[in-house]
């Protein structure tokens, strides 16, 4: 049997590397509960083949955090939304939808509105995060 190991000159690095949570990217369902989330997908959009939640920068970058379909690919319109799934770097949330054909709408929220959101009471109106503008295309920095 070959062991590999690391050498001392790598184990702090990587030992840094692996303990820094202030490099960590955001994560499905990490942290406690913040708000909901309702997606309305428009009639354009048709059958929907894959649903992934993004972190986003309120510009151009985009990292993911969820698949939104269930196991046996159903989508849900409404899900819950936890504090870790954003983080200083992307504060904001963006939602697309791809549908049978290939095609990949989007649907963000700014950093603005997802901080009102996770700091309303639970249930109210203010937290709910709603995905219903979509545009054929992933945010650009503006």
């Amino acid at each position: 049997m070959d062991i590999k190991r690391l050498t001392p000159a790598l184990a702090l690095p990587f030992a840094l590397f692996a303990a820094a949570p202030a490099m960590a990217e955001p994560d499905c369902s990490g942290g406690g509960y913040a708000a909901d989330a309702l997606v309305v997908p428009a009639d354009v959009i048709g059958s929907i083949e894959t649903a992934t939640q993004y972190a986003w920068d309120g510009g151009g970058r985009l990292v993911v955090v969820c698949n939104l379909l269930t196991e046996g690919a159903d989508f849900f319109a409404t899900w819950s939304l936890f504090s870790g799934e954003v983080d200083t770097n992307y504060p904001g949330i963006c939602v697309s939808l791809t549908n049978d054909q290939g095609v990949e709408w989007y649907s963000c929220q700014t950093p603005e509105a997802v901080s009102v959101a996770f700091a309303a009471v639970a249930g109210t109106e203010d937290s709910i995060l709603r995905f219903e503008d979509w545009q054929p295309q992933a945010p650009v920095l503006q």
